[in-house]
């Protein structure tokens, strides 16, 4: 049978019932934006499933990364130091509601859209949530890498999952967390632009850079894959999934 060209949410549905996602789940979500332009409705209509399927007392939550904040110092393509003055001088600063995400672009462009979700305010490496969040969630400190005391605290105390549609483990964002904990990778300082009233403020903050370890750190990790259609689907948490029958309505 050939792969389907279009996918409708039912099947992503289904796909939560093999993964066993139900009602009351802590689920972060990464998408490739191949993988929304497949499904009939696109982003909201996945973003739809999830919200149904997880509900008010579980969580949705994803990386909403905005890499055009960095300083150009800090970026990961070559920029000539001659236009680093241009950059800086018409960079636009942080602001939650206005700054679009490179990470997990089309899907979390489309959760910013959505009543009741929140975003935190890291200049650079923001997530955003939706439904049972907690005060240490939101709270996002720059002066702190990535990890498991705050935005990705649900996977320690929640058994979280995080569910990657059309994108490999090895970009997990629980990758550089598990780094952080046991004291792994290269904890690098990094600054971005923040929009401050009508003027921009530079922000200093630290991550934890993990080239070449991906595969060390899924060690760490339970993993299960599942496929629709042509696209890989996997599920990654810290805790063994007891793969009991899912809650539905």
């Amino acid at each position: 049978m050939k792969n389907p060209i279009f996918i409708t949410p039912d099947e992503i549905s289904a796909i939560l019932d093999a993964l066993h996602i139900q009602k009351g789940s802590y689920v972060c979500v990464q998408a490739s934006d191949r993988f929304c332009k497949h499904i009939i409705g696109e982003e909201q209509a996945i973003l739809n499933v999830l919200m149904d399927r997880i509900g008010t007392e579980g969580c949705l939550f994803m990386p909403t990364f905005s890499f055009s904040t960095l300083d150009p110092s800090c970026l990961a393509t070559n920029v000539e130091y001659e236009d680093w003055k241009k950059i800086r001088e018409w960079q636009l600063g942080y602001h939650p509601i206005l700054t679009s995400c490179d990470q997990n672009g089309a899907l979390a462009n489309q959760f910013l859209k959505n009543e009741n979700v929140t975003r935190t305010t890291h200049p650079v490496y923001s997530f955003a949530f939706w439904g049972n969040t907690k005060e240490k969630e939101i709270d996002q400190r720059s002066n702190f890498p990535l990890s498991f005391t705050h935005a990705l605290s649900s996977f320690a105390d929640q058994q979280a999952i995080n569910l990657l549609f059309d994108k490999g483990p090895e970009e997990s964002v629980l990758l550089p967390a598990i780094a952080k904990t046991l004291n792994k990778g290269v904890t690098s300082l990094q600054r971005a632009v923040i929009k401050k009233g009508k003027n921009n403020a530079v922000k200093t903050f630290l991550v934890t850079e993990i080239d070449g370890m991906e595969e060390e750190l899924l060690g760490y990790c339970y993993k299960k894959e599942t496929r629709l259609g042509k696209f890989p689907i996997y599920r990654i948490s810290l805790d063994e999934i007891q793969e009991t029958e899912a809650v539905m309505d």
